[in-house]
């Protein structure tokens, strides 16, 4: 006991040290706001890469991913091929906004939306947006590293406390250096985020017996006639995708819904995902890198297959190897269970807790494992540090200056930034705090809420018909119809509304952006006006003057919509359900054509598919590639002031 918790203190305190040293080390660096928000858009392009990666994935990879695998099952974890619908959107979004942020000296999304629309309104609601998925976003962190520290300090540290604690380490660091800060603390958390995962890959796959016991006991798991948790499906629904669009129906209303995983259910959650790329602090991320060269890397090597390869060998082992380990009631009754390590009330309202119990579990064998595993879990939640930066310099340059202190200086918005970014620190605090029983509804609600950039980014790089009446109403009946599909919703408007979160087992995010997209199509075709189209076109000529027009490229288009679109059909639409039975059938351990259920080779051959999709689409068809034309800047920034 003693020795786990002398482990604990100095490991947490020497990484704490390290992320203090690299925020007072660039104190003295920084000068202009848009050195301090973006790095003058010369971030190198390894940096973006790593950044990139950890932003999208760590904490969702290290806590959240394993957790909803361990409640849902194999269905659930089709969604790690999210990994190539976030790079699809990412191929779709990036290179276009960083072109223009290059172009016209944007430092936020919301300024380059308002310059495309020529309105102050859609700039607020970007940064509405922004704020909208950073809070809670952050909030879910906090949450997360209240019940790491909370778990594995024996309840010594109060999870309140713990999150006071992290979220405090975070803010200094930002609030000295800005973006450079994350140039070297972010990389760190990356490598170790990475090392975790796989270590508690291999320490799940050591303590269910190894790879072949696993797949035996799971063989075992599908003929439970049990109800799988709340709902009306049985544990079957664990190895195979429970059909295509069904109504929920609750089982018992004292449990957290945690989703019928329909192949709609999986379609549109991949898609939730993709939100963060699209969120209003990865588009400033994007703004920042050097050169979009590294786009195409990023998504091709580190987002598809590395971390496509983590998910599937290491993040599903962990979450489904952990039901065999004692911490689900229903399968220790039954029998199946191969051991009792893990608490059995993780399942299902306690979910959250399954890695900081692993961790737990070596520290009383190993405290020196036990301590890097502990800064591999706090590593991966500081990994999306830039959603604090960005957030706060879009409530500075685009509320604040934009509105009320025009005349702000570079000094100014730094000061400002650093104040404003203390705020949302303890807004997100406060809601950790109070929404501690839902803290992975908190992700999906950000989710949900930063999906609803699709409208204007689609606006902006390819549909020049959509006004910006149109994409403005398209915002809000978004955000409105988030909110009524999700938990939130559930809790503010139960005695109103007549579904559960979720309806038809699709995602708050596919339901926001449908109603937006619908709205925004809508109202656009009343409200379109000769001089809002002339000023567009500037911006569209501006992409066609900087496009390949190679013969090749344009040849292979209409099979790059074919190849996607049939992609994205087999791997996480309807054609999932396939899956099931192609290589064996899931009771029956003697059919399985690899010795593991079929729903699992489904999902590591579509993985590789999907690697090699991205890549055609981001290196093959240039859509991730450097212009050949050389973009000539206007302005560094176009907010500036000495």
């Amino acid at each position: 006991m003693a020795g786990k918790i002398y482990s604990l203190i100095i490991f947490l305190s020497l990484f704490w040290i390290y992320s203090l040293f690299c925020g007072f080390k660039n104190y003295t660096k920084t000068v202009s706001p848009a050195e301090f928000f973006i790095y003058g858009r010369h971030l190198p392009s390894w940096v973006y890469v790593v950044t990139a990666t950890g932003t999208i994935f760590s904490c969702w990879l290290f806590f959240v991913h394993p957790s909803l695998i361990l409640l849902n099952g194999f269905p659930f974890s089709t969604t790690s091929l999210c990994v190539i619908s976030v790079s699809l959107i990412g191929i779709l979004f990036l290179k276009k906004q960083w072109m223009l942020s290059k172009k016209f000296g944007y430092v936020t999304p919301a300024e380059m939306v308002a310059a495309y629309f020529k309105s102050d309104i859609l700039r607020i609601l970007i940064v509405v947006v922004g704020i909208g998925f950073a809070i809670p976003f952050i909030a879910m962190q906090l949450s997360l590293g209240g019940v790491i520290l909370s778990i594995l300090s024996d309840d010594y540290i109060g999870s309140g406390s713990a999150s006071l604690l992290l979220g405090s380490i975070i803010l200094v660091y930002l609030s000295l250096s800005g973006i450079r800060s994350i140039i070297y603390v972010d990389t760190l958390n990356f490598l170790l985020t990475i090392f975790g995962i796989i270590a508690l890959g291999f320490v799940t796959y050591d303590l269910v017996g190894g790879w072949n016991l696993l797949n035996e006991s799971l063989a075992r798991i599908s003929n439970i006639k049990q109800n799988l948790f709340n709902i009306k499906e049985s544990y079957n629904a664990y190895l195979a995708v429970p059909g295509t669009i069904k109504i929920v129906e609750i089982v018992d209303n004292s449990f957290s819904y945690g989703g019928i995983w329909t192949s709609s259910m999986i379609l549109s959650f991949a898609f939730a995902i993709t939100g963060i790329v699209m969120s209003p602090s990865f588009s400033m991320l994007a703004f920042s890198n050097r050169e979009p060269g590294s786009f195409g890397t990023q998504q091709v090597w580190f987002s598809s297959f590395l971390i496509g390869f983590l998910l599937i060998f290491f993040t599903i082992a962990v979450g489904i190897g952990s039901i065999f380990l004692g911490s689900n009631d229903t399968i220790n009754q039954s029998g199946n269970n191969i051991s009792n390590i893990l608490p059995n009330n993780i399942l299902p309202n306690n979910i959250e807790g399954l890695v900081p119990h692993l961790i737990n579990v070596i520290g009383d064998y190993s405290p020196l494992f036990f301590g890097l595993l502990l800064i591999c879990g706090i590593a991966s939640l500081q990994s999306a540090s830039i959603i604090y930066i960005s957030s706060s310099a879009l409530i500075t340059r685009d509320i604040l200056k934009r509105f009320f202190i025009q005349n702000m200086n570079n000094n100014e918005q730094i000061f400002t930034y650093r104040i404003v970014l203390m705020i949302i620190f303890i807004l997100s605090l406060i809601l950790s705090i109070q929404a501690s029983n839902s803290i992975i509804s908190l992700g999906s609600f950000a989710l949900g809420i930063a999906c609803q950039m699709f409208v204007p980014l689609i606006a902006i790089c390819y549909l020049p018909f959509l006004t910006k009446n149109g994409v403005a109403l398209g915002i809000v009946v978004g955000i409105i119809t988030v909110f009524f599909t999700e938990h939130i919703g559930q809790l503010m408007f139960a005695d109103i509304i007549k579904w559960e979160k979720w309806p038809l087992t699709l995602h708050s995010a596919f339901w926001g952006v449908l109603f937006n997209f619908t709205s925004a199509t809508i109202i656009s075709f009343i409200t379109q006006e000769i001089k809002e189209t002339n000023h567009k076109a500037k911006f569209h000529s501006f992409f066609n003057d900087h496009r390949n027009f190679s013969i090749s490229r344009r040849s292979l288009k209409p099979s790059a919509w074919i190849v996607t679109i049939a992609w994205v059909f087999f791997a996480l639409g309807p054609g999932t359900i396939i899956g099931n039975e192609m290589f064996g059938s899931p009771n029956n351990v003697e059919s399985w054509s690899f010795g593991m259920p079929s729903i699992w080779v489904w999902q590591i051959i579509f993985w590789l598919l999907g690697v090699v999709l991205v890549w055609f689409l981001a290196i093959k068809m240039e859509m991730s590639t450097s212009p050949e034309k050389t973009i000539v800047s206007q302005t560094e920034d176009i907010g500036s002031r000495l």
